[in-house]
């Protein structure tokens, strides 16, 4: 197996703490970074001394240069709006063969996850992160630092925790869903998929599908226009 990480995408903030955390869980050095828009990453990407890394442009995506990938290869995401994660995979995902066993969960090695736990492939776990008895997570799911996942919850595809979110027992959080920094939400709510939670919010009770809701009482402001 390679031990090249094929990143899709690119936003030059998250490079640093997606790479940091590869070579944290996984020993990994060695970097292909994809870019599926034209960034500049030289202002806020600062790489170790010791990482190999090689920067691809790709405009338009039909154009990737598929001889620098291993059919064998380990890929992850560099992104961190759900919907854009989940449109990035399936541009990508028409042009190689691409499938969800070939993105590693990287976790850190502080993060505690309870053996009943389980995550899913293409998950990024942070420092700090407690993941307790009983939960689920689906592919892609990004739990930021500092972060609480209860018992018994499940987080859907392409779901993103922001730092410090406290999630409840039982709590269920849709696809494509993103919620904001220093968030708590009660036992038993359900959060429908493509929805915007604002940060520091209080989540009391069950939120639609396809909406940005924030405040204390968590509230639901209007319809978030993006979709996966």
């Amino acid at each position: 197996m390679s031990n090249t990480l094929y990143i899709l995408g690119c936003e030059p903030t998250l490079l640093n703490s997606l790479m940091e955390l590869a070579e944290e869980s996984m020993g990994m050095t060695h970097f292909n970074i994809y870019l599926n828009i034209p960034v500049s990453i030289g202002n806020v990407f600062q790489p170790l001394p010791h990482w190999e890394y090689k920067v691809y442009e790709i405009s338009p995506l039909n154009t990737t240069p598929k001889e620098h990938f291993k059919t064998d290869g380990q890929f992850a995401f560099s992104m961190g709006d759900s919907s854009v994660k989940s449109i990035v995979y399936k541009a990508f995902k028409q042009i190689l063969p691409l499938n969800r066993k070939q993105f590693p969960p990287l976790i850190h090695p502080s993060a505690i996850i309870s053996r009943s736990a389980k995550v899913g492939f293409g998950a990024q776990i942070e420092p700090q992160t407690t993941i307790s008895a009983c939960s689920t997570l689906g592919f892609g799911v990004n739990i930021k630092r500092n972060s609480s996942i209860g018992h018994h919850c499940t987080l859907e595809d392409f779901v993103t925790l922001n730092p410090g979110v406290t999630l409840s027992s039982f709590v269920h959080v849709g696809k494509g869903t993103r919620i904001g920094t220093g968030t708590s939400v009660r036992d038993h709510v359900r959060i429908g998929e493509n929805c915007m939670i604002g940060m520091g919010s209080v989540v009391l009770k069950d939120i639609p599908a396809n909406s940005v809701a924030y405040g204390n009482p968590c509230k639901v402001q209007k319809q978030n226009p993006l979709r996966s």
